[in-house]
């Protein structure tokens, strides 16, 4: 039986619906992310399964224990429900030590000395807190304080773990530290987690798999590299770019020797597509890309189109090079090597060749096909015509 069970709860707040009959299950031991815009929705689903909020219709189920039910009027508090939550904000007491904040929950529940002796220093050792036990939270930094409010949650061994987007209040540097730190702790534990964020790199490193919500639904539930290479529709395909996903839209067109996407944008920039995307000609479709996935080629052919470099901005040991398509404000982003950037300049003219990419139904938005070869099984293809 999986860890957490929902099935088909919604929730409204006056005339906004939060959620919107959201069904999802979660493994034993499982470290699932729910990834998401600001205002998707996904806050509302984490305060839901903790018991801070109540939905409108469906169930929900720790283990075997159902914890709410709208039908049968079951609604547990947070209490009663095995679980621990991180908060963004670390929710500290100010007045209390490091030692008396970890271990407050074990003494509101009336545990033993020497219970909360060991599980005290077990917690602040697993977060690298040892010799902090005496400070108070205004003389920590941020990612001390969080690692605080962490032990704080792992000191009364929760079956599942929570987690409300706990790495966004930090700097770059101690978010990497700490997202390594959290996969230890979850590796160690074993809890169930349930981590939300708004982070799509985030997103890829911590889970086994990633929850997209959007607008209130969940709209892909996959593991990171299935859901960056196959994702469901235009809207998770761009909003898992990190950092740009190209969009594509156009005609599919056959010639004698070849077939070809024609962006709207730009018709005389072609963009080569596999023989087998010949069943297809005629149809209006959307291509997404990953910058990756872009080859650039300084002297193109005519039928590898013709655009005009923007500009290319440096990251390591490549460069994102963003060319102009057509007069739309849409871009194109390729990543090229050192060597490929040497000779090109902004306002130079170069070809595209996309070696990997997503079709998507115009119309619909919806997954019709995708190319190129990633280490992944690829879903099987859906005809428009099938639609």
């Amino acid at each position: 039986m999986p860890a957490v069970y929902v099935s088909g709860i919604s929730k409204s707040f006056e005339t906004v619906s939060a959620l919107q009959n959201i069904s999802l299950d979660v493994e034993d031991r499982e470290f699932l992310v729910v990834l998401g815009p600001s205002g998707c929705g996904k806050s509302t689903l984490l305060r839901c399964l903790a018991g801070l909020e109540y939905p409108d219709t469906g169930e929900i189920f720790i283990g075997d224990t159902c914890v709410y039910s709208a039908g049968s009027g079951i609604a547990l508090s947070p209490r009663e429900r095995q679980i621990g939550m991180v908060f963004q904000n670390y929710a500290l007491y100010p007045h209390m030590t490091v030692w008396e904040n970890v271990a407050f929950g074990l003494r509101m529940r009336k545990a033993s000395r020497s219970d909360v002796e060991r599980k005290v220093r077990n917690a602040l050792q697993m977060v690298d807190l040892e010799g902090f036990e005496a400070r108070r939270p205004r003389t920590l930094s941020g990612g001390q304080r969080q690692r605080v409010a962490l032990a704080r949650t792992l000191v009364t061994e929760p079956s599942v773990l929570l987690f409300d987007e706990p790495l966004s209040n930090l700097d770059p540097k101690l978010r990497v530290g700490l997202r390594t730190q959290l996969k230890q702790i979850h590796e160690r534990t074993g809890a169930t987690s349930i981590f939300v964020t708004h982070d799509q790199n985030e997103a890829m490193i911590l889970g086994d798999r990633i929850a997209v919500i959007q607008n209130g639904c969940i709209a892909q539930v996959d593991e990171p590299q299935r859901l960056y290479h196959y994702p469901v529709n235009v809207d998770v395909a761009v909003f898992t770019g990190n950092p740009h996903t190209n969009v594509i839209p156009g005609q599919i067109h056959k010639t004698p020797e070849q077939v070809l996407l024609i962006p709207e944008a730009d018709p005389y920039c072609f963009v080569g597509l596999p023989d087998s995307f010949s069943r297809l000609a005629g149809a209006e479709v959307t291509l997404t890309c990953r910058p990756e996935d872009v080859e650039l080629v300084a002297q193109p052919s005519e039928d590898e189109g013709t655009l005009e470099i923007i500009t290319s901005i440096p990251d390591g040991g490549r460069s994102f090079v963003h060319l102009r398509i057509g007069d739309a404000p849409r871009q194109i982003v390729a990543v090229a090597g050192a060597r490929d950037v040497s000779g090109l300049h902004r306002r130079a003219k170069a070809g595209i060749r996309v070696v990997r990419g997503n079709i998507f139904e115009k119309a619909t938005g919806l997954e019709v096909d995708s190319f190129g070869h990633p280490a992944l099984p690829a879903r099987s293809a859906v005809s428009i015509a099938d639609r």
